[in-house]
């Protein structure tokens, strides 16, 4: 994963993060791309050098989602009515190399929490206060640095 990539940040309440995305984005002098569903999210995946991906767990599919869910999201969708962050998360994986993956959640439901809590860096409650935020994501980027050696 790149050090110097872009930051991705995946909400569906865009309203609300685009403060913090332009906060991020003068504080680290890096790109921060603010979207709202799966579709978008992979699609800047695809295209982008995402070093850091910020998402909610609680994200919508998009209008063109696969009807066919992976294996983490098939195992969970008995008892997970929200499986965006899933499908997004077996996305990411997929991917060569990955960038570095924070939950950024209100999200309570202790499956998703703990399927979460096996993928992801660093978990940061929501809402959470700008400070505390860009915190976790400077500490997150130099972590990159530090892997990137």
């Amino acid at each position: 994963m790149s050090s110097f990539g872009a930051i991705l940040f995946v909400d569906d309440e865009l309203e609300n993060v685009e403060l913090a995305a332009e906060i991020i984005e003068e504080a680290t002098g890096r790109d921060v791309i603010t979207v709202a569903t799966v579709q978008e999210a992979v699609a800047a995946l695809q295209t982008r050098d995402i070093a850091m991906v910020i998402m909610d767990v609680f994200i919508p599919l998009g209008a063109k989602s696969r009807k066919v869910l992976g294996p983490r999201a098939r195992r969970y969708q008995e008892h997970v009515q929200h499986l965006g962050g899933l499908v997004l998360l077996e996305e990411i994986h997929r991917l060569s190399d990955p960038p570095m993956i924070f939950s950024h959640t209100a999200c309570t439901d202790h499956v998703l929490l703990e399927v979460f809590g096996e993928q992801v860096e660093h978990k940061i409650p929501k809402p959470a206060p700008l400070d505390t935020l860009l915190h976790h994501v400077m500490q997150g980027l130099e972590q990159l640095k530090a892997a990137e050696g």
